[in-house]
C-alpha cells in the first residue's frame, strides 16, 4: 500500500517525460518560421566559398593591397619631392616595414639632404600608416 503524499516513481517519469515534450514543442514551434520569405544571403561564387566576397580585406582575396599597388603609390606619393633635389627612389618592403633610399643631388649640403629625407620619412608615413617607415639618402 502506497503512503498518502508520496507519487510513485512512474508517474514522476511520466510527467517528466511530459514535461520535455512539451517544452520541445514549444522551442520548435518559435524556430519554425515561412521558408517562403526567407531567405539566405549570398556572396557570390569566388572559389573560397564566400570568403573573399565577405571579408575584402583578408590578405587571401586578390583585390587587397599588396607590396606592387603599395609600391606604386609611395612612388607617386614621393614625385613631388622631384625638384628639391631627389633624383631616383628605391623602396624595399619587409612584412611591416617599408625602408625608403633616395638618391639625392650630390651638390646639396648634408643638411639639406638630412631636411628631404625627414620630409620623405613624414610624407611617406602619413600616406602609408600601416607599414612602419625608414628612410635614408644617398648620394
Amino acid at each position: 500500500m502506497a503512503h498518502k503524499g508520496y507519487i510513485s516513481s512512474s508517474i514522476k517519469r511520466t510527467v517528466i517525460g511530459a514535461a520535455a515534450i512539451a517544452a520541445l514543442a514549444v522551442c520548435l514551434s518559435g524556430c519554425a518560421s515561412n521558408p517562403s520569405t526567407r531567405q539566405a544571403k549570398t556572396y557570390g561564387h569566388d572559389g573560397y566559398m564566400g570568403y573573399s566576397n565577405s571579408n575584402p580585406n583578408i590578405p587571401n582575396n586578390f583585390s587587397y593591397l599588396n607590396y606592387k599597388s603599395d609600391g606604386k603609390f609611395a612612388g607617386e606619393v614621393l614625385t613631388q619631392l622631384k625638384g628639391e633635389g631627389v633624383k631616383s627612389n628605391q623602396l624595399y618592403f619587409n612584412g611591416e616595414y617599408l625602408r625608403v633610399l633616395l638618391h639625392v643631388d650630390s651638390r646639396l649640403s648634408d643638411e639639406e639632404a638630412d631636411k628631404l629625407r625627414q620630409k620623405a620619412q613624414n610624407l611617406v608615413q602619413y600616406n602609408m600608416p600601416r607599414y612602419k617607415v625608414k628612410t635614408e639618402v644617398a648620394r
